[in-house]
């Protein structure tokens, strides 16, 4: 796996719990904690408020959800993330153009998955209000993931739900680069703490509803039109850490600049889109763009020049493009812009760097 940035933490208490609970289902969490790069017991002596790298938690889950797979565990919570049934899931999705698209062929691919994960998602629309509703087996995740030792046993069926509600939220905020915009949350199951429905509200932005009749989010069919703004390529990054970026888009909003980079990677050869263009493949207004990038400390100059650049560095170290080719791959009409631009983004000419790069 890649290495991923360190900068977001998770509790101690949180990696403790998620030990304890797979020794409570029969797993032996030590060994799970070594094949994450943990040590079980300096994990438990640690203060439960102690912060500790988040990727660490999330090599810790995928390693468990791993571990359940091989043993005919279908895992209930958060979706499955982890599991080679969400990957495979999200790669039937990646190549669809619009949210719409991508959420009628899951719902399809999770309803045929049914008998196999105990769980899926429906796309329900009425008069321009669009709602995901998920859908979970609890009763047949009580009989194997909720010994009577478990302190939650009780609120299986809530963290369930919610859990899944989390992760096809972030998931589809991803998809489209930004966040969605949700008028409510609901779950057919009973409330746990004031504390767990602090950080619904967090996250998605509304008052949670518990005893409802649907486990469902709820919004702007409008919002169904937004593009999938990622690539097969940047899927496959996604899946490699898919539990950490989720961890850190559940309190992080989704990034534009992500969304654009991926957008970017679509047009492969030629000029990319104007600034405008690229606004309303996102759905926003030039000004708006504007603004989300502000915010993120970055620019869409900024954006296309480090794509360009990176593309034509790649390009330079096959020996079989010319170089005025890779200029106009790139969108250059003509050679000295390339040329001038190159040396701009890396100090040298794009000649100095191909002498460089097949030096041996």
């Amino acid at each position: 796996m890649k290495p991923v940035a360190k900068e977001h933490t998770t509790a101690a208490g949180k990696f403790q719990r998620l030990l304890d609970y797979l020794g409570k289902i029969g797993l032996d969490a030590t060994a799970l904690a070594h094949q994450a790069g943990l040590n079980r017991a300096d994990i438990e002596a640690k203060d439960s408020n102690e912060q500790l790298p988040s990727f660490r938690y999330s090599r810790l889950y995928e390693t468990a959800a791993q571990e359940m797979q091989r043993m005919d565990m279908a895992l209930p919570w958060g979706a499955g993330i982890g599991t080679d049934m969400f990957s495979f899931m999200c790669y039937s999705i990646i190549t669809c153009t619009s949210l719409r698209e991508a959420l009628h062929r899951a719902a399809r691919f999770e309803r045929m998955m049914y008998p196999q994960t105990g769980h899926r998602i429906e796309l329900h629309e009425d008069r321009g209000v669009a709602q995901v509703r998920y859908l979970i087996n609890s009763d047949a995740a009580n009989r194997t993931y909720a010994p009577d030792e478990w302190d939650r046993t009780q609120y299986l069926d809530t963290v369930a739900k919610a859990s899944g509600l989390r992760i096809w939220y972030v998931f589809m905020g991803w998809l489209i680069g930004r966040n969605i915009e949700l008028e409510s949350v609901s779950m057919s199951a009973p409330p746990i703490t004031e504390t767990y429905a602090d950080s619904l509200r967090a996250l998605f932005q509304v008052e949670p509803v518990f005893d409802a009749q649907q486990t469902a989010l709820t919004f702007s069919a409008g919002q169904l039109d937004f593009r999938i703004v990622h690539s097969p390529e940047s899927l496959d990054e996604f899946l490699e850490n898919a539990v950490y970026t989720l961890i850190v888009q559940d309190s992080h909003p989704a990034s534009t600049g992500a969304a654009i980079k991926s957008l970017l990677a679509k047009t492969r050869d030629g000029a990319p889109p104007t600034f405008e263009a690229m606004a309303d493949i996102l759905h926003l207004s030039p000004s708006s763009l504007r603004r989300r990038l502000q915010k993120e400390g970055t620019s869409y100059q900024e954006l296309k020049d480090r794509y360009r650049s990176d593309l034509a560095m790649r390009y330079l170290r096959d020996d079989q493009l010319k170089i005025h080719e890779i200029g106009e791959m790139l969108g250059f009409l003509e050679p000295s812009s390339f040329i001038r631009s190159f040396r701009g983004w890396t100090g040298m000419t794009p000649r100095q760097f191909r002498d460089q790069a097949n030096a041996p």
